[in-house]
This record gives structure tokens, C-alpha cells and sequence, in this order.
């Protein structure tokens, strides 16, 4: 009877261990952006409803700002940013005003493109990595385009997650993941009069 229950405990032990183990192996990943090598975690994402652009197709515009940014809110709606990092913009098009739905979003250049695409990201002016924005400096960073790659989305209710692999115009990749509910707001254009292509404007 003894021998039984020193083996039970030994088992048990056993399992304990193994347990623990798979928990630390398990590593949450995080919302955040790499590109050469410098990972940008994101703080704040939220989206822009474009409208119709073209046959049907709606676009909503994704910004994802790094976790040194602080974004500053007039009437519930965002007005002005400080703080300097990295921001990516993407313009999603698809066939609903409102939201983005699941699927593989592949990367389509308008220059070249006959067609809209439903499910599709496209490098537009404003859209990109924006690296080292000091939104109220005298120096605006320029975009490092997206020149192709594809965006995972997976919706569930109002909670998006992103999975990035893009490439870029300087032979580089950016990928990355994000999970929340950003809020995507109405109309494309915001409270600020600075802003031309959302919220944020690089160009200003």
C-alpha cells in the first residue's frame, strides 16, 4: 500500500512538472510591428471608413500606432497625437462600409491594377510605415511603401486580430500581429483640420 501511493506521488509530481513546463513554454504573442529588426509595440489602433471608392468597394483605413504615442480626444473623437514612433497604415478594401471581414487580404497596387479587389490592402498616399513621426516637429518621417505581402483578419464580433507579412519598396519586410477592438469611426476625415487622410497626417 505504501509502494502504491509513493508511486501515485511520483506521478503526480511527474505531471506537475510537465504541466509547468508547457506553461512556460506557451508565450502570448504580442500586439506589435517589426521591421529591420526594431519591434514597435502597438498601443493604439483604430480605423477610418472611407466610403465607397470605386464599383461597390468600400475602403477603411487601419492605423496602428507604437505605445509611445499618446492620442488625445476632442468630443470622443480623436484629435490631435503626441509623442514620437512608428505608425502603419493600411487601406483595406472590401464590400462592407463598416467592417473588415475575415479573410487573407493580399496586397494590390492601384498603379497596375484593371480592377478592384474585394479582400485586398493597397499602398495609397498616406498609407505605409511611418518610422521615428514627431507629429509636432518640423521634420515628418516619409512612408516606406507597401509593395506587397498579405494581411490575415480574423473577426470576432467586435474584435479584429491582424497578422502582417508585407514587403516594401526598400526590399524589407514588416510583419507583425495585433488583437483588440479598435474603433472604426465614420467618414474618413476627423475634428482636426491638419488631417487629410484620417486621423493622421504625415505630410502636414
Amino acid at each position: 500500500m505504501k509502494q502504491t501511493l509513493i508511486k501515485t506521488a511520483v506521478v503526480i509530481f511527474a505531471l506537475s512538472i510537465s504541466l509547468s513546463s508547457c506553461k512556460k513554454d506557451k508565450v502570448e504573442t504580442k500586439n506589435s510591428f517589426k521591421y529591420n529588426q526594431k519591434e514597435s509595440e502597438i498601443g493604439t489602433a483604430m480605423g477610418f471608413q472611407y466610403g465607397v471608392l470605386d464599383g461597390g468597394i468600400y475602403g477603411i483605413g487601419m492605423e496602428f500606432f507604437e505605445k509611445t504615442f499618446t492620442v488625445h480626444y476632442v468630443n470622443s473623437l480623436p484629435d490631435s497625437l503626441s509623442g514620437i514612433g512608428d505608425i502603419l497604415e493600411l487601406t483595406f478594401l472590401t464590400n462592407n462600409q463598416t467592417q473588415i471581414a475575415s479573410g487573407v487580404y493580399n496586397f494590390l497596387d492601384l498603379n497596375t491594377a484593371t480592377s478592384f479587389k474585394a479582400f485586398s490592402i493597397v499602398s495609397i498616399t498616406g498609407s505605409g510605415l511611418f518610422v521615428n513621426v514627431d507629429p509636432i516637429g518640423s521634420n515628418n518621417s516619409a512612408a516606406i511603401e507597401i509593395t506587397g505581402g498579405k494581411v490575415t483578419v480574423t473577426k470576432n464580433a467586435d474584435e479584429y486580430e491582424f497578422t502582417f507579412d508585407l514587403k516594401t519598396n526598400v526590399n524589407s519586410t514588416i510583419t507583425g500581429y495585433y488583437k483588440g477592438k479598435p474603433v472604426l469611426y465614420a467618414g474618413g476625415k476627423k475634428k482636426s483640420t491638419t488631417s487629410t487622410n484620417g486621423f493622421f497626417n504625415p505630410f502636414k
